[in-house]
């Protein structure tokens, strides 16, 4: 059974026995791995005790199948639930996997959890999973800037702090690419507050977040915006390492964003100035000669088409996770081909 978005914020905090086990999957990595801690200390109240959890690699599971279901219908030494969790699973369990739900029944005594990265939506393994009236699936995507502003505040609020607006936006829109590392990163900002329990600033958010998170598809987004072919092949081999193409693809689309109301109020007769002094969150000083380039250049109804196209760039890269790469990067260069004629043109001039 494929849970909606509904169903799975409630079995995460109240797993259905019914459902012997869950299949969780996705591109966020860290989303997936956090699902899977949040089941396993909801039934075994604990991620590491050793009569409650046992924990496997797909390789294991390969090398001895029958294990899996042994493992599942064992009877706990000191009783209570327990949890046989699977890491880095793939097609490879499907046949495990399959003999499991066909044994095991309910998770009356014990969850399994099998997590995996993202795999097709024709996948044998996401097939048994869905298919099994006793089976459930969590699909893991990257945090949106909408959702991600909630993630944050509440991890914030968590650990006794409070937190402007201005910082929420800026960290809802610098941060999102796994969950996992978000998570990180607002650690970061938590230790560098110390004991200092003010409301986290805008500035204490750039001063931690900006190096690694804000500013790392600068000049990808840059090259992309003014046209210049060559630095955006040379950017993106550079991102392209650290950063999945979906993360980037939203970083682009935040920019156009945040881009095509100041290019409507400049057009509208408002001076440059005026323009980023009404910005919020604030533009940061070394990032305004970029935005007033891109300024020039592009018009609302052209960054509204850029928009539609990274929506639909998006879309073909969810759908082919093989050929994410490839799809984002042709994308990024018609999108630059744009920027390239609209400043041939004169760019936003009236």
């Amino acid at each position: 059974m494929k849970l909606d978005r509904g169903q799975v914020d409630r079995f995460l905090k109240q797993p259905d026995p019914r459902f012997a086990a869950v299949l969780i999957y996705g591109p966020d990595s860290g989303m997936v791995r956090e699902r899977g801690s949040q089941l396993t200390r909801q039934v075994a109240e604990s991620l590491d005790d050793p009569f409650r959890v046992v924990e496997f690699t797909a390789d294991q599971i390969k090398g001895d199948p029958v294990r899996l279901l042994d493992e599942a219908q064992a009877i706990g030494m000191m009783g209570g639930r327990r949890v046989v969790r699977v890491s880095g699973a793939g097609d490879s369990l499907a046949d495990a996997c399959e003999s499991l739900l066909e044994a095991h029944r309910s998770s009356q005594d014990c969850l399994v959890v099998v997590e995996a990265e993202d795999i097709a939506g024709k996948s044998r393994l996401r097939g048994v999973f869905e298919a099994a009236p006793n089976a459930a699936t969590i699909a893991c995507y990257h945090d949106e800037a909408a959702s991600l502003g909630g993630l944050v505040q509440e991890q914030i609020r968590q650990a006794g702090y409070g937190v402007s607006r201005e910082a929420l936006d800026y960290l809802a829109q610098s941060l999102g690419g796994d969950r996992g590392v978000t998570r990180s990163e607002i650690d970061k900002l938590l230790l560098y507050k110390g004991e200092d329990k003010s409301e986290i600033s805008l500035a204490e958010a750039m001063t931690c977040i900006g190096d690694r998170a804000a500013f790392a598809l600068d000049d990808l987004i840059d090259a992309v915006c003014s046209g210049d072919l060559k630095a955006l092949d040379k950017q993106f081999e550079r991102n392209i390492v650290e950063l999945p193409p979906i993360v980037m693809l939203r970083r682009m689309s935040a920019h156009f964003l945040r881009l095509h109301p100041m290019v409507e109020r400049l057009r509208q007769g408002e001076r440059l100035e005026q323009v980023f002094a009404a910005a919020r969150p604030p533009i940061p000083w070394p990032a305004k000669q970029r935005y007033e380039r891109h300024c020039r250049i592009w018009t609302p109804a052209a960054i509204g088409l850029a928009l539609n196209q990274l929506m639909e760039t998006e879309a073909q890269a969810m759908r082919q996770h093989a050929l994410a790469e490839a799809i984002t990067r042709r994308g990024f260069i018609d999108i630059a081909a744009t920027a390239r004629r609209l400043r041939e043109r004169g760019g936003a001039r009236k």
